[in-house]
């Protein structure tokens, strides 16, 4: 996989697809549905497929399991475990399989981190960046169709050596809002259609600057990533997409590095699943 696919991922965090017949609210039943169902040994297989900007695409199969499960004042914690190398796992179960999930009366939460293995910029001797993902609500079933459920801005400060030139304090300003999307009466994924689905996104604004003698905007104010995720009552994450876009700033600077814009899509399907209830 193309390296600068990590410098995006810093840029990280945590859902678009195709729908049918959605309505604006949930009735009250549905807050008792369960949109991600957390027992030990739960599965859900997927097929991953990535595009980049030039189109060329790549495909694997991947299997997450609910592995274990935890207790912490009264808050019972899941970790999810997935059978594909890092390289092959999907943009989202990747996220999924760095954390823990929390279902929380009519919400699924989120809390994690995403590490950047900045080295692999060619940042010879870079600490990884680590972008936390802190109660970042995936959805809310009792919440209307637009209400946003998270929003955290941040930023983060970190000494970059620039080769040829020296160390220089790089800052990623970001904010990462979640949002409660469509509720369908049905969707389709492949060949198999699900009932009761909800959907929700997750976007990730980012922005990028350093000083090297003079202030240099590195990555303007953006959406760099946006993500949208189904989930089926009673089955769990059955699609999702993911679009992740960086447009890099001309930086006429004859010793400061140049980087390509970078743009990619990750699509997951469900493809079979096994869910106790």
């Amino acid at each position: 996989m193309n390296t600068k696919f990590f410098f995006l991922a810093l840029l990280f965090v945590v859902f678009i697809g195709c729908s049918s017949d959605d309505s604006d609210n949930p009735d009250d039943s549905a807050s008792i549905s369960n949109h991600f169902p957390l027992n030990t040994d739960n599965s859900w297989t997927y097929n991953n497929e990535t595009t980049n900007q030039n189109g060329n695409s790549i495909s694997s199969q991947e299997t997450i399991t609910v592995a274990s499960s935890s207790e912490m004042q009264g808050v019972t914690y899941y970790t999810l475990a997935s059978d594909a190398s890092p390289m092959e796992q999907g943009f989202v179960t990747g996220l999924l399989t760095n954390g823990e999930l929390t279902a929380a009366e009519s919400q699924l939460i989120f809390d994690g981190e995403y590490n950047i293995p900045l080295s692999d910029l060619g940042l010879a001797g870079a600490e990884n960046l680590s972008i936390p993902l802190t109660n970042i609500i995936l959805y809310d079933i009792d919440a209307n169709t637009g209400d946003i459920l998270t929003e955290n801005d941040n930023q983060l400060t970190q000494n970059l050596m620039l080769p040829g030139i020296g160390e220089f304090p790089f800052t990623f300003e970001y904010t990462i809002t979640s949002t409660q999307s469509d509720f369908l009466e049905s969707y389709t994924v492949g060949e198999e259609t699900y009932n009761d689905v909800i959907s929700a996104t997750v976007v990730l604004e980012l922005e990028v600057y350093t000083n090297v003698g003079v202030n240099i905007t590195v990555l303007a104010p953006q959406d760099a990533i946006q993500i949208t995720n189904y989930y089926a009552s009673n089955v769990g994450l059955i699609y999702s997409n993911t679009d992740v876009h960086y447009q890099f700033e001309d930086i006429n600077l004859p010793t400061f590095p140049s980087i390509d814009d970078i743009q990619f899509n990750y699509t997951q399907e469900l493809d079979s699943y096994i869910v106790i209830d």
